[in-house]
């Protein structure tokens, strides 16, 4: 879950990132979007729906997200996923 605090800005207040938690344990991240340990490593986790109408006129998007740390991702999320129809994650690997 993103939590957002309100802050004063030039006499003005605006909402900006306070912290982010995991839906599932309420975990909070250290880096924003990041649920990394340390500041040179990074681990992010995407649970999303986009969607989109565009016109000439203009459009529309809504967006469903939901926040979950990669200890949940791999302890209730992707065992859920694989017990259901024997689906299979798709994983890509990089090496630099």
């Amino acid at each position: 879950m993103k939590h957002m605090k309100t802050v004063l800005i030039l006499e003005h207040t605006e909402e900006v990132f306070d912290k982010l938690t995991c839906d599932v344990c309420g975990a909070e991240s250290k880096w924003d979007e990041n649920w990394a340990a340390k500041e040179h490593e990074k681990s992010i986790t995407t649970l999303q729906l986009e969607e989109e109408e565009s016109f000439p006129h203009g459009g529309q998007s809504t967006q469903t997200q939901y926040h979950i740390c990669p200890s949940c991702f791999k302890t209730h999320l992707a065992k859920w996923m694989e017990s259901h129809r024997e689906s299979k994650p798709t994983v890509t690997n990089s090496v630099w």
